[in-house]
């Protein structure tokens, strides 16, 4: 049933009244139990701490590109994990005075479990770590918190030198590495330049202008050749019709010679001799066997062909002939000498050919060696730089001069517990005794079907109301009810009683 508010809180008073016995012994009930947990409830002492985490000092900018700066960006989101490690807490166990005891190690590991959950690590803005942790003992709280301090900031420097030393060592094993590359490259290049010497600088130039002078050379000598047989040719004619026209000349002209001498002697006898002289008869018989010759070489003249003309003695000593021959002689050498020059040119022609595949292919490895010897001394040159940055980083980093941490609010010792205190147990009994009863009762209008207001009728089913009969309380009635208000007054007045008096002796510290 839909009820406006006005309905709802008269309908809260009507059940309250109602149910004040209930009502009274939820509150008595409620602000006991409240005031009895606040008095059970442990005092906590907190004591905190900040941390600046300072990204910039005097010596950076000082040493701005030859030292490596140690990142601190991270610290504060990893001040957790350094703090809650094992290694501090055990420590701080050991300080805080847990170990007195002798705690067996399940017992330990509850004990560091415990103080985890009573620590709070935080960051505040950037560059500030805020350490608390809350103790029921305010002086151990204190040097807990004082001690997780000290210890952050020792290992954070231990971390920032082992960092740059690990820096360091592993830059100087990456540059041993690459001078080993460097030196094996080197050796390469030295192994490669001794075994191909016309492997420098400028021989694809000269290979190529040689090749060309040789390509040049053979055309040009080739057609010197042809020259030269075109020439043996015309040569070789002339000195066959120098021939053919001297062979049959100079044969008949031997045998005139002879006759004409023979004759000379003939006539010279014949003015000494007479005819029947031995010398006389012998040189008529040799002209007479000269004249037969002679005659015999006009008709043979007549008859011998051109292709089977010999060149006699005579023609041989035939200055125009010799001059012939001696032409086609040299023509011949020179003929013999340009195709030895070709072939000799052919032949380095080959040799430069494969010599250059040998250089190019020498070329190639020199420049996959030379690329590798620059790469390796670039990466080698950049790791000694690094190296020596690193050096002066972790020298910063070993005499502190690059630190990056310190405290800036120490802990302090905790004057008065915090969180919860008993005053708010005291309000906090006063409000959900108050605050329970009428909660429960405005559930059971919520689920109670039954009509408590007049209007609600009318509205429902459409029906006027005459008249609202109230309860009449008989004498008798009014009496007990004087006297049961007299009892639940007196619960309410000492449970607030109860609470003033524990408030007073909490404040005067009596309990």
């Amino acid at each position: 049933m839909q009820m406006y508010p006005e309905q709802i809180a008269k309908a809260l008073v009507n059940e309250s009244f109602h149910s004040r016995r209930l009502v009274v012994g939820v509150f008595v009930f409620v602000n006991v139990a409240i005031l009895i947990a606040g008095l059970l409830w442990p005092k906590g002492y907190t004591a905190s701490t900040t941390i600046l985490v300072d990204e910039k000092n005097i010596i950076q900018p000082l040493m701005q590109g030859a030292a490596v700066a140690t990142e601190v960006g991270d610290r504060g989101r990893n001040a957790r994990e350094v703090i809650f490690g094992r290694k501090i807490m055990d420590r701080v166990v050991e300080h805080g005075g847990w170990l007195n005891k002798g705690p067996t190690p399940e017992e330990q590991e509850r004990i560091i479990e415990g103080i985890r959950k009573r620590t709070s690590v935080s960051t505040v803005g950037r560059s500030i770590i805020k350490i608390e942790y809350r103790d029921d003992d305010p002086e151990r709280s204190f040097r807990t918190t004082q001690k997780f301090a000290e210890l952050f900031i020792q290992e954070s420097i231990a971390a920032k030198a082992a960092e740059s030393r690990a820096a360091f060592d592993f830059i100087e094993q990456q540059a041993q590495d690459y001078y080993d590359k460097l030196a094996k490259a080197e050796q390469e290049l030295k192994q490669l330049r001794s075994s191909n010497l016309d492997a420098r600088a400028g021989s694809d130039a000269e290979l190529s202008v040689r090749l060309k002078e040789l390509q040049l050379l053979i055309s040009r000598t080739t057609q010197e050749l042809r020259e030269a047989e075109i020439k043996r040719i015309s040569l070789q004619q002339q000195v066959s019709g120098e021939a053919e026209a001297t062979a049959n000349f100079m044969r008949e002209g031997q045998y005139q010679a002879r006759l004409n001498d023979l004759q000379s002697k003939l006539d010279t006898l014949l003015l000494s001799y007479r005819d029947t002289h031995p010398d006389i008869i012998h040189i008529k018989r040799q002209i007479q066997m000269l004249n037969d010759r002679l005659s015999a070489e006009r008709e043979a003249r007549g008859t011998k062909r051109p292709g089977r003309l010999q060149a006699e003695e005579a023609v041989v000593n035939n200055p125009v002939y010799q001059q012939l021959r001696r032409e086609l002689s040299q023509n011949e050498a020179t003929i013999e000498a340009l195709k030895a020059r070709i072939a000799e040119a052919q032949r380095e022609l080959q040799h430069e050919v494969g010599r250059g595949k040998a250089l190019h292919g020498s070329d190639a490895r020199m420049a996959d060696l030379t690329r590798d010897y620059q790469g390796n001394r670039d990466i080698y040159q950049d790791l000694m730089r690094r190296r020596e940055n690193a050096r002066v980083s972790m020298n910063l980093d070993a005499e502190r001069q690059g630190l990056t941490l310190k405290i800036q609010e120490p802990a302090v010792l905790p004057v008065g517990p915090s969180g919860l205190r008993f005053l708010h147990f005291v309000v906090g009994g006063l409000l959900l005794g108050i605050s329970i009863p009428l909660g429960l009762i405005y559930a059971r209008l919520e689920l109670d079907p039954r009509i408590r207001a007049g209007d609600a009728i009318s509205k429902t089913h459409k029906v006027p109301i005459l008249v609202v009969v109230p309860h009449l309380w008989a004498p008798a009635e009014l009496k007990g009810l004087r006297w049961e208000f007299q009892m639940l007054g007196l619960a309410v007045g000492a449970s607030l009683a109860l609470s003033l008096t524990l408030s007073v002796l909490r404040v005067a510290k009596v309990l």
